[in-house]
């Protein structure tokens, strides 16, 4: 099992990164996962992102060392927290003759994919076009911002497109993460776990606010100025209404 994967930066920030059982159990299981479709355990083929592990020798695999010896955690408690980790989207599990079937959820988009050090560069397709430098560095930016709020580790091909297209719109970076921030902190649920689940969700907003930066509305309690007529003037004016109403003519 030589080689390495990715893990996110965001993790830190997830709440599983709290969860000793859980955090544990999701890093040893995405060292762990075939990283190409066809491998076996067992006899077992797995696909990209599987592994096969019993209960039992998880206890052995995620024990903690303390002092000289091991302490190992109970059955249980590695089953409750696959659970865990099944309930926020990160893995599956299904029971087999081998023994449990581990999967990693959105394991090709979180580890993308590799290519072979012997490949003959003779035969590469042509390259696809990469971003500039600045759009990547906003979108790892503005993808570290929305995980950490979302409390996820992923983006959906959905989030992914909408913060491309509020990149494309080339709005401010500082203003769509603080934006960001104030969506989420303004964000009112409509029932108990009701959350933003989307990015979509924020890219209208943000287009609103910075379309309402760039036009902003006059106040409208501002009247046009007039000057006000001194005493005098109207004291002379009223007595040319009076003069006009008794017929009286003034020189």
């Amino acid at each position: 099992m030589a080689g390495w994967v990715r893990l996110y930066k965001s993790i830190v920030d997830h709440e599983i990164f709290t969860d000793n059982v859980g955090f544990r159990l999701f890093t040893f299981l995405m060292a762990k996962a075939a990283y190409q479709d066809g491998m076996k355990i067992n006899d077992y083929e797995l696909k990209k992102g599987q592994y096969i592990r019993s209960y039992s020798k998880l206890c052995d695999d995620l024990a903690i060392k303390k002092g000289r010896g091991l302490t190992k955690f109970t059955r249980a408690a590695i089953k409750a927290a696959a659970e865990r980790l099944q309930a926020k989207g990160m893995i599956t599990a299904e029971e087999t003759e081998y023994g449990m079937l581990w999967t990693i959820l959105n394991y090709s988009k979180f580890q993308g994919s590799e290519v072979p050090a012997n490949e003959n560069k003779a035969a590469e397709k042509p390259r696809v076009p990469q971003p500039k430098a600045e759009d990547s560095t906003s979108f790892q930016k503005i993808e570290d911002k929305y995980v950490s709020r979302k409390g996820s580790l992923f983006l959906s091909a959905i989030d992914t497109a909408a913060i491309k297209r509020i990149i494309e719109a080339e709005i401010p970076l500082d203003d769509v993460l603080t934006w960001i921030d104030e969506i989420f902190d303004q964000y009112k649920p409509k029932f108990p776990g009701d959350k933003i689940n989307s990015f979509s969700y924020c890219e209208p907003i943000i287009h609103e606010r910075w379309a309402a930066k760039q036009n902003p509305v006059p106040n409208s309690n501002v009247s046009e100025f007039r000057p006000r007529r001194s005493v005098q003037e109207n004291s002379f004016a009223a007595l040319e209404e009076y003069a006009k109403e008794k017929g009286i003519t003034m020189g």
